[in-house]
Parts: C-alpha cells; sequence; structure tokens
C-alpha cells in the first residue's frame, strides 16, 4: 500500500510540472539603463529576487539581462505562470519586480529602480507588478503622456502562449481610431516583441494622439492596450518681435476685455507652446508662442490669449520643444501637484485644483481681472535704521494656524512688546509646505501653505498702521531643482547656475550672479514684492555667495574680501532704493568689515546704506549664564568703519541655540547664596539682563520668536536647535518643526519676562538718549557692565551684575541730584557722581535723570528664588480681621493671567471702592481696605478675574 501510494504521489507531480509549462508565457523584459551602467538586473519573485546580498547581487546572477547595443536596450526573457505569481495589486495576482544597475566590474556599485516603463507599483519600496494574462500586452512604449517627435519609436512585449501565439495579421494597430497597421513587420517572434520604427507611418496627428493595440492570437483570444501621447514634429514659430515695453511673465491689459500677454526668455529654446485650461492643455497651432530673436543668447517666445473670462482663475504652463513642461518663472501664485491637498480651506479659502491627470509638475496660476487690493495704509513711514528693534518669526513655528490672518489678529502682542518691524522667514514658494523656506523654487510667487495675497497684504496694512515695517528675508544665492530656469537648463555654466558652487556655502543649485538673465530676475524679485505687497525691506541670505571668483572648497576666499561681490550687491542695493527710496536693505553676510563697511557706508550722504546681520550670540549665551564675555561686538561701535549704526545685534536668531536652553543646562551657580541659574525663575531673571544691555544699547536690534518669553530646553529637548552637539537626540532636527508655545503666555514667570522686555522696549523708543545719545560709553567686559548715555531729554546710567556673586558697584552717575530707578519706580538723591549701589547676582538697575512711567511692580522677581508656589486655582478668600474696624485685609489668588478688578459694594449694590483694577500675573494678592470713611454695618466684595467672579460679605462694626 505505501509502495503504490508513492506512485500515485509521483503521477500527480508529473502531471503538475506539464500542466505549468503549457500555461506559461515568456516575457521579455526591457530596461533603458543609465549611459554609466556597465551591467543590468530583472530580480523579482520569479528569481528570489536575485539572490541578493544586503541588496548586491551577484555579477553571474541568473537574473542578468543581455545588452541589445542596436536598439539602446538590456532584456531578458522569463517563463511566467498565466494568473501566477506571489504578489497582489488590488485583489489580482501577479509577480513584484525591479530592475538594477551595477556600475564597476565588481557590483560593489549598484543601485535599484522601479519599472520607468510600468505604470503598477506595489508596497513601500514602490516594486513593479506585471499581472500576466493570455495574451499579454507589457511594457508600452511610450507611456502616456508621452511627448514625441518624428524619431520616437514604438515598442511593447505582446506575448502568448507557445500552444497559442499571437496571429500578426489579425493583431491591428488603431491611431485616433482608425486602423493604420497590422502587426506583420511590426513583431519579432523570437522575443514576441512589437516595435514600430517609424512613427510618422502610423500617420499621427500634430498634438495629442490616442494609439490602441489589439493583440490577437490564432484561436482568437484577444486584448487591448490604449496610450495617449503628444505628437510634436520639427516646429518653426512666428518670428515677431515682442510688442514694446512687454516684460518677461505675465501681462494683464488695462482693460479687462484686453487680451493677457505672455513672455518667455529662453535662450537655445526652438519654440514652446502654451498649455492650459484655455486650450485643455493640448499644444496646437495657436498657441505656439512668437519668437523674437536678437541672437543666440537673447531670444524670447511670446503670445497673446484672447477670449479669457475676467475673474475666472486659468492654470497654465510652458511647453518648451515638445520636451519639458515649466510654470511661468515670473510666477505670482503657481500650483503645486503634490503638496496643495494639504493647505486648508481656512488658510486659502476656494484654492483652484491641480489639473490632474492633465498635465504635470507646477502649474502658473493665471487671473485676468482680478480685483485689486485697496490700501489703508498708503504712506507709512519706516522706522528710523537706527531706531529698529525687529522682530524674526516664522510662521509655521510661530502659530498653529500658521498663516497670514492668525499672523494679523496676533500683531496687538508684537505692538505691546513694542517691536517696530517684522522679519518674516522666507514666504516665497518652496518645496513643500513644511519648511523654513531657504529650499525656494519660485522667488515672486508667495508659498499658498500660508494664505492668500489678499491675507498678506491685509497683514501688511495692519502692521504699517500700528507703525511697525514688514521685512522679508529673501533667498537669491540658489533655487531648487523645481525652478523653472534650472529644469531648462540644469547647471549649464552658460545660463542661470553654475556648474558647481562658487562659495564655500552650498547648498541646492548655485545661481551665476554674474549672469544678465539672474540679475534681471532678480530685479524683477525686488519690483514685484515692493510693487505688489508693499514690503518695507529685505534680509538677503547667504550673501558670501553672490561671488564668481571662488570654490566649493575654498573657505578662505568666500570669507574674504570678494570685489565683484561687493559691486554685484551695491547693484541690488540701487535697484532696491530705485523701487522704494526708504527702502530697508540688510544683508545676512556674517564676514569681514572691510567688506562690510563698502556696504554699509554706501550711498550714505542719502541717508542710505545698507544694515548687516551681528551675531552675539555666543556672548550673550556666556553672560547669561553667568561666565566671562564682551557684549562689546554687538554694537555698531565695533566697526570703527561703519559710519553709521547699521549693524544689526542681535543675541538668537534662527540660526542660533537659544540662551534659555543654554541657561537651563549649564548656568552657573552659588551655593552660598543659593543661587542656581539652572532653575527656571533664576534663569529666567536672567534673560532680563541680558535684555537690559541689548535693548538699551544704541544701534538696530533683532530678537527671535518668543524669546520675550523665555523659549528654550523643553523636557526632552524639543525646544533645542539640533546639530549643536548639547542638543539631546531626542530634539528634532534642526529645521523640523518646533514646538508652540504661547501657553508661556498664560505662565506667570514668563510672562514677567515679556513685561520686563516690553518695558525696556519702550523705554528705549520714548527718548533718543538709547537710539541717538550725545555722548555713549560703556564697558561690556567682565561681569559687572556698564551703560552711560547722555542726552538732552535725558542721562541714562545702566549698570548690572553678571556673576553669581554680590558686588558693590562704584556707579558712575553723570551729574549729582535726583535720578529715577526705572524697575523700582523711586528715586535717589545723588550727592556724589561716583556712588556705591549694591548688586545681588543677576540684578541691574536702571537710572535716569528723567522721570519715566514705570512698568508694574516686582517685574524682576522669579517664582522660584521667593519660594512662592503658584496657586492651583482662583479663589477669593475671607477678609481678616473680622469683623474689622476700621481697616482690614483682603486677599485672593490668581491661577494664571488675568484682567482683575476687585471692589466692595454696601447692602443697596452702591459701589463703595475699587481696591484694584488692571492685569495681574498669577499669584497670591492682599489688598487693605480702609472703611474709616463708612458707617457701620454689612459690606460685600466682589473680585472679577477675567470670566471668574467671587463675592464675600463683611462686617464692619465701630
Amino acid at each position: 500500500m505505501k509502495f503504490l501510494s508513492s506512485i500515485f504521489f509521483l503521477s500527480l507531480v508529473f502531471f503538475s510540472v506539464d500542466a505549468l509549462a503549457q500555461n506559461s508565457i515568456d516575457v521579455t523584459f526591457r530596461y533603458h539603463a543609465n549611459e554609466n551602467a556597465v551591467r543590468a538586473f530583472v530580480p523579482g519573485g520569479f528569481n528570489e529576487w536575485g539572490s541578493n546580498e544586503s541588496g548586491r547581487i551577484a555579477v553571474d546572477n541568473v537574473s542578468l539581462m543581455q545588452e541589445d547595443e542596436k536598439n539602446g536596450f538590456w532584456y531578458k526573457t522569463i517563463s511566467l505562470t498565466v494568473g501566477g505569481g506571489g504578489s497582489s495589486n488590488n485583489g489580482t495576482s501577479g509577480y513584484a519586480y525591479k530592475f538594477h544597475e551595477q556600475y564597476n566590474s565588481s557590483g560593489s556599485d549598484w543601485n535599484w529602480f522601479t519599472d520607468p516603463l510600468n505604470p503598477i507599483a506595489i508596497g513601500q519600496n514602490n516594486d513593479s507588478f506585471i499581472e500576466v494574462t493570455h495574451p499579454l500586452i507589457f511594457q508600452v512604449q511610450p507611456s502616456t503622456g508621452d511627448i514625441l517627435d518624428e524619431t520616437a519609436e514604438i515598442w511593447a512585449t505582446v506575448a502568448a502562449l507557445a500552444s497559442d501565439s499571437i496571429d500578426v495579421n489579425a493583431s491591428e494597430i488603431y491611431m485616433n481610431g482608425e486602423a493604420v497597421a497590422t502587426f506583420e513587420g511590426h513583431y519579432e517572434k523570437e522575443r514576441q516583441l512589437f516595435f514600430v520604427k517609424d512613427i510618422t507611418s502610423l500617420n499621427p496627428v500634430v498634438g495629442e494622439n490616442e494609439m490602441e493595440l489589439i493583440a490577437i492570437t490564432e484561436s482568437g483570444e484577444t486584448t487591448s492596450y490604449t496610450v495617449e501621447f503628444l505628437y510634436l514634429p520639427e516646429v518653426e514659430p512666428e518670428l515677431v518681435a515682442r510688442p514694446a515695453g512687454l516684460e518677461d511673465g505675465i501681462t494683464y491689459g488695462e482693460s479687462v476685455t484686453d487680451p493677457v500677454r505672455l513672455s518667455l526668455f529662453a535662450p537655445a529654446k526652438d519654440y514652446v507652446f502654451v498649455i492650459g485650461d484655455f486650450n485643455n492643455w493640448t499644444p496646437g497651432e495657436n498657441y505656439l508662442m512668437k519668437k523674437d530673436s536678437l541672437k543666440a543668447d537673447s531670444v524670447w517666445h511670446w503670445i497673446e490669449i484672447e477670449g479669457l473670462s475676467p475673474g475666472q482663475e486659468y492654470a497654465f504652463q510652458y511647453l518648451v520643444e515638445g520636451e519639458q513642461r515649466i510654470a511661468d518663472p515670473y510666477s505670482a501664485l503657481v500650483l503645486d501637484p503634490n503638496n496643495d491637498q494639504y493647505i486648508s480651506n481656512q488658510t486659502f479659502p476656494d484654492l483652484k485644483a491641480y489639473p490632474e491627470g492633465k498635465t504635470t509638475g507646477y502649474a502658473t496660476l493665471l487671473q485676468p481681472g482680478k480685483e485689486a487690493y485697496e490700501w489703508e495704509i498708503t504712506d507709512f513711514a519706516k522706522p528710523a535704521k537706527e531706531e529698529m528693534v525687529i522682530y524674526e518669526l516664522l510662521l509655521r513655528d510661530f502659530l498653529e494656524t500658521s498663516n497670514f490672518q492668525t499672523l494679523t489678529d496676533s500683531l496687538d502682542y508684537l505692538e505691546h512688546l513694542g517691536v517696530n518691524a517684522i522679519e518674516l522667514m522666507p514666504v516665497s514658494e518652496f518645496d513643500g509646505n513644511l519648511s523654513w523656506g531657504y529650499n525656494p523654487s519660485f522667488h515672486l510667487a508667495l508659498d499658498k501653505y500660508y494664505g492668500t495675497p489678499e491675507a498678506f497684504k491685509r497683514f501688511v496694512d495692519e502692521a504699517h498702521k500700528r507703525g511697525m515695517a514688514v521685512i522679508l528675508d529673501v533667498v537669491m544665492n540658489h533655487a531648487t531643482d523645481a525652478n523653472p530656469f534650472y529644469q531648462m537648463y540644469g547647471n549649464d555654466d552658460s545660463y542661470y547656475f553654475n556648474s558647481s558652487a562658487r562659495h564655500s556655502y552650498s547648498v541646492f543649485n548655485d545661481f551665476d550672479h554674474s549672469y544678465s538673465g539672474t540679475q534681471y530676475y532678480t530685479k524683477r524679485m525686488i519690483e514685484h514684492w515692493v510693487e505688489e505687497y508693499k514690503v518695507d525691506g529685505f534680509r538677503w541670505d547667504l550673501t558670501k555667495g553672490f561671488t564668481q571668483s571662488c570654490s566649493a572648497n575654498d573657505g578662505g576666499c568666500t570669507n574674504s574680501y570678494q570685489q565683484d561681490r561687493v559691486d554685484l550687491l551695491k547693484k541690488y542695493a540701487d535697484w532696491q532704493w530705485a523701487a522704494d527710496s526708504t527702502f530697508i536693505v540688510i544683508f545676512e553676510h556674517l564676514g569681514g568689515e572691510n567688506e562690510e563697511k563698502e556696504w554699509a557706508n554706501y550711498r550714505i550722504d542719502e541717508g542710505k546704506g545698507v544694515m548687516l546681520w551681528g551675531n552675539e550670540n555666543h556672548q550673550y549665551s556666556e553672560a547669561a549664564m553667568g561666565y566671562s564675555s564682551n557684549l562689546t561686538g554687538v554694537l555698531s561701535e565695533s566697526r570703527s568703519s561703519f559710519e553709521r549704526r547699521h549693524r544689526v545685534g542681535y543675541m538668537e536668531s534662527h540660526d542660533e541655540q537659544w540662551l534659555m536652553f543654554k541657561n537651563l543646562m549649564f548656568g552657573n551657580s552659588n551655593d552660598e547664596l543659593d543661587y542656581d541659574i539652572t532653575k527656571l525663575g533664576t534663569a529666567l531673571n536672567r534673560q532680563k539682563l541680558a535684555g537690559a544691555f541689548f535693548f538699551t544699547l544704541p544701534g538696530p536690534k533683532m530678537i527671535w520668536q518668543f524669546g520675550e518669553l523665555g523659549y528654550g530646553y523643553g523636557e526632552n529637548g524639543e525646544q533645542c536647535l539640533r546639530e549643536d552637539p548639547d542638543c539631546p537626540s531626542s530634539a528634532p532636527g534642526r529645521t523640523s518643526a518646533k514646538p508652540i508655545r504661547w501657553d508661556y503666555y498664560e505662565d506667570a514667570g514668563r510672562y514677567k519676562l515679556y513685561q520686563s522686555w516690553s518695558a525696556l522696549i519702550n523705554l528705549r523708543n520714548s527718548s533718543p538718549a538709547f537710539t541717538d545719545p550725545q555722548s555713549f560709553e560703556y564697558d561690556l567686559e567682565g561681569t559687572i557692565k556698564s551703560i552711560t548715555l547722555q542726552h538732552e531729554d535725558t542721562d541714562v546710567v545702566i549698570i548690572g551684575n553678571f556673576s553669581v556673586n554680590n558686588f558693590d558697584f562704584p556707579a558712575e552717575f553723570t551729574t549729582t541730584g535726583t535720578w529715577y530707578d526705572f524697575f523700582e519706580g523711586t528715586s535717589i538723591d545723588v550727592t556724589e557722581t561716583e556712588q556705591d549701589v549694591f548688586l545681588g547676582p543677576g540684578e541691574f538697575k536702571i537710572y535716569t535723570t528723567k522721570e519715566f512711567e514705570s512698568p508694574e511692580q516686582d517685574l524682576l522677581t522669579s517664582k522660584d528664588e521667593n519660594g512662592q508656589q503658584l496657586p492651583e486655582a482662583f479663589r477669593l478668600n475671607q477678609n481678616y480681621p473680622n469683623p474689622f474696624n476700621p481697616s482690614t485685609v483682603i486677599s485672593y489668588q490668581l491661577a494664571g493671567n488675568s484682567e482683575v478688578s476687585l471692589k466692595v459694594y454696601d447692602m443697596l449694590g452702591r459701589e463703595v471702592a475699587e481696591l484694584v483694577n488692571g492685569r495681574k500675573t498669577a499669584g497670591s494678592y492682599e489688598v487693605s481696605f480702609d472703611a474709616s470713611q463708612l458707617s457701620s454695618g454689612m459690606y460685600i466684595y466682589r473680585l472679577k478675574a477675567g470670566s471668574k467672579v467671587f463675592t464675600q460679605k463683611m462686617m464692619l462694626i465701630k
């Protein structure tokens, strides 16, 4: 019985093998490898993925393909089972595979690729997928959407079972619905490959075509495959000069009925079509752009488009030489096929949908007859350069909604802080949505992730109403691959981009600013943001890159004086002042004084001159932490050749580690005095001290977002600027999203820092002594620092203890008499110009000869220093004593910052006293109530804290 069972099993095996052989098709895989590939493989589920080891395939593996040099591809024929395979796609079984290239004899240099001739890919690794049918049409070339000329060829694998082969006379080719040929003469039976070497024999029309392949076997089994492609044979555009005054990009007519004109500067490009919503994305004779050619390197393509409906939005592209689909380089808005879907309707209402299935890549938004924004402020006067306090922010990490509408709603917060300029990190179109913005693609387009053009204009308008200038961070050193000029020319030294960076800070694609086309593009960028959005200034990113004289590996050259860079940036400054004579020009150069002075003093006699970033993050960090430091570098006086105070000093920027992180991680301490800078309250007080020796110094200043609330650190280092070795591994990447901490504003200790900086900035704004002193002396070295400012408005003496020890400091006053302690709200009588002042660690004093309105008291204290604990709830306590005669004490607790009202009423509801009326920080409070003028009886006292209301009764007995 066992012997018979074995015989029966063997017969089943023989039967199965024979059945499989009868149900298999020889499938030829084709692959166009990169030019530097020395061999190609087709690994997949049918050959154990080439038996690769950690991705590398042995050079003699069974998946090795053979090169067809005549036809320009590699190929391999593999027998596959109809309906077989261990993978699936939408419930259909099939085989997964990829292509593998090797670039050296040993195969140690390799890469994997998804099949470019197969639109179906599956899984996390993007594996290509084939469903084996009988008959089979596979790897059709061209693919849908391809653009072909008269030299194009057609290829496909058209295979069938050996027992039921392809009938070449019955199988047909259809072009635009008409049968144009059979497979006879176009079919290689050995490899089962279909081909057409002369596409013109199929009678394609110029423009859009639909081709259908119908494969029929000897027994009549049939399958078909359809592709749509554009056929653009050699095209000869009409040679016509552009109309006078036509600029590159979009030109709308004066009347809504006028045609829209488009102009593209495209040297060395023979012809360009316009495709878009107005012609169903199909190139045609009426949309071939005219050509204006002065010489080979000065070629414009232009066109007038009529019949567009005013108020309607259209998307369009340029189709360059039938191969490249690009948006207009001067686009004001672009549609992004990959990222627009993630923009909320709240941020950009009614955003036009991308034309899916009709084109690929970025498209320009055309808006004929669009209603103009009505500006409310048309004569904004910018703050003087020397008086500027700039607030730098990144919308993404400043607001949860990350849009201009919410930023506009936040202007009161910035106005109360006292800043008079807002500097936005890049808002021009950049790759993706979540970014710092230093990966620009379209330098004139507003990035839609932050909102609409109208929302941005309203933000600028509202900022101007509050006396705040708007400065944009612009990135003209480079562009990403999505930039239309890069798509047309790549890194071709003859045009917009250098083949390799000409400086040592290489990022993305390096602009060649010696090229006239790049300069024109930059000029248009300047004019666009000034004229369209009324921005007040630019901060130019990475100006060290604006030279052609260095190389990527020569930092010494990059960081030294370069005459071409000096001259070019002066030209760009001229263009900005031509667009707006009071435009604010700031360079992030961070270079040598001999070069920076060229710009700082440029046209200074006209009231102009360029401002330069002045990074003093390290010195202020050391000072705040309680270590030796010298803050002199924050001053324009540290640049002796600067004729005006044009150095924009800053303690923090988007590029610098936060001071609070350093304080909390590495702050100094004094155990004898129980003084520890790594404690939150003390660290916040050190920020107040740093602010006192920052905002009061003459010259423009800049702060980074949330610095006024003590941003930095976090329990898991999430508020740490990673790439700094001090950051934990849990910290976000340097340019990754950071926590948005508006909750800090509700924290009593942090709110006091905000109030302190606000008081300092508003003090600075209230007197020219701080911005234009007639006499200015300072000692910013050591641990005890001092500032002396003299002006006819007021004299100022500031002293501060940056150590962790107590000091009696011999303060030097400019005159005897009455001086006012700004934060204490008190006065002192100075009888000797040198007078000892006691300063505890971290303590500072600001004395003035003019009495200024003092800020709220106790701003310079902190909770963890005096041992108080914040209340967990709002509460109004019973007065003590009660009954009382004639005075009593009323106490209450605030769990958060609130507007507070405390009033007393008689039993008829008449108000008899107001004890408190104003904003209070979280904490515990006591108020004394004197009722000597009232008669005996019952009284009610009522506390209102925000939306919360509490009442208590008390008895006065005389």
